[in-house]
């Protein structure tokens, strides 16, 4: 009996240890999926596509003769992705966008940041602007109009300015020509594929070695206690990681 308990540990830890591994290759693998590669510039980015393992470049440049003004009801904000420009009137800073009247001048961010969903869909984030403003471009790609075009939304949250750019999808985005050669696809299929294959292993053979002790029915799935208490643990996780967000505090019984 202790050698079969020994082998049901063996494989219960196995199974962990792979879940721990795809749990953390799923989150890598995401993280990588929204930034730009090594290359790229303020209105250029180097990007993967995790499903197709393709290489693309995201290029802005010319997309509009920058800067490029935005107009809203109050003011017009000057766009340049690609270059900073002088901004403000009594204090002149750096800026990818600036917020102007005919009186006034505010930096509205610098230091882009692209956070990449697909080759026609991304934003940018300019942040470090005058009190803390910052702006947000939204690009969409779209395959019904000729011509770029940037539209001002609603300002939602205080002093962070929206702006989508809406593009032309007729001609694709230009493939890099190290295209292919990432090979984390065909690794995550790997390791993916070592999961499930363990996860049956550990069924198959636990049932067994349950069987063969005289144990019968539902009873024969391994560690069948963890398996049913397996989705009230999740929730329990869930409610634990989200209390401080709700302003509840979790206690535990004493034992």
């Amino acid at each position: 009996w202790d050698r079969v308990s020994g082998h049901v540990i063996l494989f219960e830890e196995m199974a962990s240890v792979l879940i721990w591994a795809a749990l953390f290759y799923v989150l890598l693998q995401q993280a990588r999926s929204q930034i730009c590669g090594k290359g790229s510039t303020a209105c250029k980015c180097l990007w993967t596509d995790p499903k197709t393992s393709k290489s693309y470049t995201l290029d802005i440049s010319n997309f509009f003769k920058y800067p490029y003004p935005v107009p809203t009801r109050d003011y017009y904000y000057n766009y340049s992705p690609c270059a900073t420009i002088s901004c403000g009137l009594s204090t002149v800073t750096q800026a990818n966008v600036c917020q102007q009247s005919t009186t006034v001048q505010f930096n509205c961010g610098a230091n882009p940041v692209w956070t990449v969903t697909s080759s026609t869909h991304y934003i940018i984030k300019y942040t470090g602007g005058t009190v803390g403003r910052s702006t947000i471009v939204t690009f969409i790609g779209s395959s019904s109009i000729a011509a770029a075009n940037a539209t001002a939304v609603a300002e939602v949250v205080p002093l962070q300015y929206n702006f989508t750019v809406t593009f032309p999808t007729a001609v694709p985005p230009t493939p890099n020509p190290n295209s292919g050669r990432d090979r984390s696809g065909y690794v995550g299929f790997i390791l993916i594929s070592l999961i499930f294959a363990a996860l049956v292993a550990y069924f198959v053979v636990g049932a067994v070695i349950m069987y063969n002790n005289g144990t019968r029915g539902i009873e024969m799935i391994p560690n069948i206690g963890f398996w049913k208490d397996l989705p009230f643990l999740i929730k329990d996780g869930v409610l634990f990681v989200l209390s401080p967000c709700c302003g509840q505090r979790f206690s535990y019984t004493k034992m």
